[in-house]
């Protein structure tokens, strides 16, 4: 039988003011995952009693950045995938962890885990119910499967007393296809190290090998090498660019299973000597200070903080259409928004780009005025906190569990 791993390197705190479970499919180097470690981590420096489940699919680098302070709990048999042997037993082992730690607060993220933890949570019946949306995979499906997808999330709406959107896109999707009431939702955008952005210093290994007389235009791309990033249409999109230009590189950051198909795509092409793969990078903002123009094509997201990480860095940027993406991206100000499946437009505006120093100046400088404060980390977890508050201090009113202690010290 499949055992759980768990780890109990929580740390001491005599009195821990709330019990939290987070609750993640996969904890990889990915936008939802660094959410919710930013978000484990300040709760258990706040004294929260945390705890973070996650299944198969993790990586040593996001479990090693954890705050030893948070329990953290391995299960195997939670999978991205439709599993159904393992989704039962999944179902069944939260349910068993539930009732063992009576949490206060149960607060799932991305889809798989947000409707099997919500179902588990139910085995503790004080606790409120949280979901993050950071993204709608049902969007991207078609016939039954679309229709299974969205009717299990509506069904787990009724169990769920806040939604946490990472955008106002997110939200808008979810009322427009029935997915809980609108009081019941929040945005909080995915937070992060804004500060680091600002004016860091290019990555010294992808200026390296660079004549004065040769300097060339770096477009860059920071997503995970999976398929729904589309990083084959976007090379087969910027082949003739890269031919016409021979002074244009594409500067890909991100690992995954896509890497092996794109770099024998890019040698087919012939244009393997410009573009360059750079695996997973811990210096993302070191990567963006080196490039000129930056894109994102994928068909499906939240809002990423990817975009979001490109105008901190205060670069041009072309980028396909996603829900709530004009908080960052302003058609011709400081880029472009093409349509998803509009790959010729979106290489005739990147063109403009690569020709036009000028223009890639204008637009820059418009990214970097940009107001991105609500994407600072510590402001996240402090709206996470009063959302917290909200649930608990109506909970606590109407008889049930006790009410959140704020890091602010004060019982609500």
């Amino acid at each position: 039988m499949e055992k759980v791993r768990l780890d109990r390197s929580i740390c001491g705190q005599a009195e821990p003011m709330s019990k939290i479970v987070h609750i993640i499919t996969r904890f990889v180097n990915g936008g939802a995952d660094e959410n919710t470690l930013l978000t484990c981590n300040a709760q258990a420096a706040s004294g929260h009693d945390v705890s973070l489940v996650y299944g198969a699919d993790n990586t040593n680098r996001m479990v090693a950045q954890l705050d030893a302070r948070v329990r953290r709990v391995c299960l195997p048999s939670l999978v991205r995938e439709i599993a159904l042997a393992k989704d039962v037993t999944t179902l069944f082992r939260l349910a068993r962890l539930m009732r063992r730690l009576r949490p206060d607060v149960v607060h799932t993220h991305t889809s798989k885990a947000g409707i099997i933890g919500r179902v588990a949570a139910l085995a503790s019946p004080g606790a409120v119910i949280v979901h993050g949306v950071h993204i709608l995979p049902f969007t991207a499906k078609r016939g039954a499967q679309r229709l299974i997808y969205l009717g299990l999330e509506k069904l787990m709406a009724l169990t769920t007393h806040a939604f946490i959107n990472v955008s106002d896109g997110m939200r808008d999707e979810c009322l427009a296809h029935g997915i809980g009431r609108p009081e019941r939702h929040w945005v909080i955008e995915s937070g992060m190290d804004v500060a680091k952005f600002r004016g860091a210093l290019p990555a010294g290994d992808i200026l390296s090998g660079i004549s004065a007389a040769d300097v060339p235009i770096r477009v860059g791309y920071v997503a995970a090498l999976e398929r729904r990033k589309r990083h084959r249409e976007l090379l087969e999109a910027v082949v003739p660019l890269l031919k016409r230009h021979m002074a244009m590189q594409l500067v890909l950051a991100g690992e995954g299973p896509e890497r092996q198909a794109l770099e024998t795509a890019a040698r087919e092409a012939g244009v393997e000597a410009q573009v360059r793969l750079l695996g997973f990078r811990d210096d993302v903002e070191a990567v963006l200070a080196a490039c000129d123009v930056c894109v994102f094509v994928s068909e499906r997201e939240g809002l990423p903080r990817a975009l979001v990480q490109y105008a901190l860095a205060g670069k041009p940027i072309v980028a396909t259409r996603l829900p709530g993406i004009e908080r960052v991206l302003q058609h011709d100000r400081n880029g472009y928004l093409v349509d998803t499946d509009s790959f010729d437009e979106f290489t005739r505006r990147l063109e403009a780009l690569i020709v036009d120093p000028e223009l890639r100046e204008t637009m820059a400088a418009r990214s970097m005025v940009i107001d991105l404060s609500d994407w600072d980390a510590a402001r996240m977890t402090e709206r996470i906190d009063g959302v917290y508050e909200a649930l608990l201090a109506r909970r606590s009113l109407a008889g049930g569990r006790a009410a959140w202690r704020s890091r602010r010290g004060r019982l609500i």
